[in-house]
């Protein structure tokens, strides 16, 4: 799928779905929000509980958006079956950390281009019960090869969202230092001068930052559910794709999972693998007989050409016959 065709397939699983899919953001950043205000006051401790958190949080949020973008239909509580599996969760999402603070460390972008990397672990958790959060990273690694740009572009158009309230809070800030500064021009009392510089700041740096917040909210409610949804049919797309994906212990291919290492069970809906007048018909129609193409009428050989007589060969000289060197001259 091209960019424009993953982000229509969203907009349409998401039709009739907004209200839970905006209801599940609202209700996870209330959690994290509330929870890292709580847990934030305590050292080393607080920052180990937030992790123990949000990686089942994170995980259980982004099922949501895969069964929505695949027409199922989710409840609120389907948000914290990450928690159901928390060993599997918990640790996919702190060796994500871990690997990509790592890469970070190089530079940014190395760590940014691992990002997308990691971006399939949590869906492949879900459709894989049994497979390990290592071998999950393994295989988002494997299935995103060739794709990261596609999946970067995909969010970039996204992220162009965030530059209208960037943009707002550009034009007034210059607004307000506008202001502030015709205000000193026109002013002869330097103390006038000071006192309207800090009451134009305070009030104009509030105001900025409360309608960027309002407006990077607002924003979120629409752009964040949109974009998850997008990433999870970006992420079926792979697996289409792909034909299935192979870990260790199973191979999915399309719907359905085999062992690899075992023979599958025998479909009861093929022939000769049910009773007499059960299951499909294994009658055949009677083939309609071809009708004979008419012979080709054989082409008249051409008559071959009578060769030409070679030309005798031309006697050859006689040779002159040597001069005696006694005759008399």
């Amino acid at each position: 799928m091209t960019i424009s065709q993953v982000k229509r397939t969203a907009k349409e699983s998401l039709r009739g779905n907004w209200g839970i899919a905006i209801g599940i953001f609202v209700l996870a950043w209330l959690i994290l929000t509330v929870t890292g205000g709580i847990l934030g006051w305590i050292p080393f401790v607080g920052q180990v509980a937030m992790i123990l958190v949000t990686g089942p949080l994170y995980t259980g949020v982004a099922w949501v958006y895969l069964a929505i973008s695949r027409g199922e239909q989710p409840d609120v509580a389907y948000m914290f079956s990450g928690f159901k599996e928390f060993g599997r969760t918990f640790v996919a999402y702190l060796l994500i950390c871990i690997f990509t603070f790592l890469w970070s460390l190089l530079l940014i972008v190395p760590g940014i281009i691992k990002t997308y990397s990691y971006s399939q672990t949590f869906f492949i958790l879900r459709d894989n019960p049994n497979i390990s959060p290592l071998d999950a990273i393994t295989e988002s690694r494997h299935m995103m090869n060739g794709h990261k740009g596609r999946l970067f572009g995909l969010s970039l158009t996204f992220l162009l969202w965030y530059l209208i309230p960037i943009a707002v809070a550009i034009v007034g800030s210059v607004i307000v230092f506008s202001g502030a500064a015709t205000s000193s021009y026109y002013s002869t009392d330097p103390s006038q001068v000071i006192s309207t510089i800090s009451a134009g700041a305070a009030f104009g740096g509030l105001v900025l930052i409360l309608a960027s917040w309002l407006i990077t909210l607002g924003i979120s409610l629409y752009v964040y559910p949109y974009l998850i949804t997008s990433g999870a049919v970006f992420y079926d797309d792979l697996f289409a794709a792909s034909e299935g994906t192979f870990t260790e212990e199973t191979v999915i291919v399309a719907d359905e999972e085999v062992d690899p290492f075992g023979t599958t069970e025998a479909d009861p809906f093929v022939e000769d693998t049910h009773p007499e007048g059960f299951g499909p018909s294994t009658a055949k129609e009677p083939e309609v007989p071809e009708v004979p193409e008419t012979p080709v009428t054989p082409e008249t050989p051409e008559t071959p050409e009578v060769p030409e007589t070679p030309e005798s060969p031309e006697a050859p000289e006689n040779p002159e016959a040597p001069k005696d060197e006694n005759e008399p001259k």
